[in-house]
């Protein structure tokens, strides 16, 4: 799109920011009136980060500075690939809403690149899509791998990776042992 969105892209957006802020609200919700707390104590505040930078990125492509408007196409196709695949990855949980905000996200996008078809807007979203995807993929199996035991006790669990190899592991006494 020009430098001015329409009213209604302008509207989507803005209620794709919202519906990905709920659905991070109800997740921290529901994530921290669980007992006990889950051991990959990175992952939750990962995820919501995560959900925040999507956010973020919307927002900021909603301005209307020369600078952001050549970099919407990649704003919104990084946001919109970012809510899609948290969206399916989390589908038995907080996915739904973020898919659909996904969906709108990319929608917009399209309509934004296809407004100014430029190669380098297309290359871009494109890019920005794959960069946030890698975060995405990156964070989880970076928290993965955080695991804290509780002092006295045991417990185990598994992860079954994205790209790297699954691992098992342990708890005893406070010390993890991964497999």
């Amino acid at each position: 799109m020009g430098p001015r969105d329409g009213r209604i892209a302008r509207l989507l957006l803005i209620i794709a920011i919202v519906v990905a802020e709920a659905d991070e609200a109800v997740y921290l919700f529901v994530i921290f009136n669980q007992s006990p707390r889950a051991p990959d104590v990175l992952t939750v505040p990962f995820v919501a980060s995560f959900i925040q930078l999507t956010a973020i990125l919307i927002g900021i492509s909603l301005l209307s500075l020369p600078a952001v408007v050549r970099l919407r196409p990649a704003l919104r196709g990084g946001a919109a690939a970012g809510l899609l695949v948290l969206g399916v990855i989390g589908a038995f949980s907080i996915g739904a809403p973020l898919f659909l905000a996904g969906v709108v996200v990319l929608g917009v996008a399209v309509r934004t690149v296809s407004q100014a078809p430029a190669l380098l807007s297309i290359i871009s979203a494109f890019a920005a899509a794959l960069v946030v995807v890698a975060l995405l993929v990156t964070g989880f199996e970076l928290t993965a791998r955080v695991i804290e035991c509780p002092a006295d006790g045991s417990s185990s669990g598994s992860w079954n990776g994205i790209v790297t190899g699954g691992f098992t592991w342990d708890c005893v006494g406070g010390q993890v042992q991964l497999k």
